[in-house]
């Protein structure tokens, strides 16, 4: 691998890059605002600190035909931020092989959230560091930045996932 990047090929078929591939969009159009998309990077870390950020640049809320009383889900925009193996699933927080953060300000692990975090959306610059420097005081734990200012208390990062390689 030749440089740190977004692995289009474990990505959801509605991931669509644009920008040369710094930027990314989901499809909306036909009912395809209702399906989940994911994307995974391509480098994994086993030890060390690191952080990466995104922006979220945009926030989308497609038109939807009310035949009836029906209602959209809530939210409607939900964004998950974290760490898997290579192997498990893309969708963060479906599985024992994976921890994120969610913008509504959870921290998940194999379908349980516990609020950890301050809320993100449109226009923030979101942090996930990771921390797996065994010679740290915060040591296996991973924390959430908005703008640059922490929002979450670093979290541990469970013990099934100590020592693997995370993406």
């Amino acid at each position: 691998i030749s440089s740190v990047g977004l692995d289009m090929s474990s990505a959801t078929l509605n991931v669509m890059p644009t920008a040369g591939g710094s930027v990314l969009m989901t499809l909306t159009d036909g009912g395809l605002q209702y399906l989940l998309a994911s994307a995974r990077v391509n480098t994994g870390v086993k030890s060390g600190r690191y952080l990466f950020e995104i922006k979220i640049i945009e926030s989308l809320n497609p038109e939807e035909k009310q035949g009836g009383k029906a209602r959209a889900p809530a939210p409607r925009q939900l964004v998950r931020v974290g760490l898997s193996t290579k192997d498990s699933s893309v969708f963060l927080s479906d599985g024992p092989d994976n921890v994120c953060f969610d913008s509504e300000g959870f921290f998940i692990h194999e379908k349980k959230k516990s609020k950890a975090s301050q809320k993100f959306g449109r226009g923030h610059v979101v942090g996930l560091l990771i921390n797996c420097d065994a010679s740290s005081p915060n040591a296996n734990t991973v924390s959430l930045f908005r703008d640059g200012a922490r929002v979450s208390e670093p979290q541990a990062i469970p013990e099934n996932l100590r020592g693997k390689v995370l993406f």
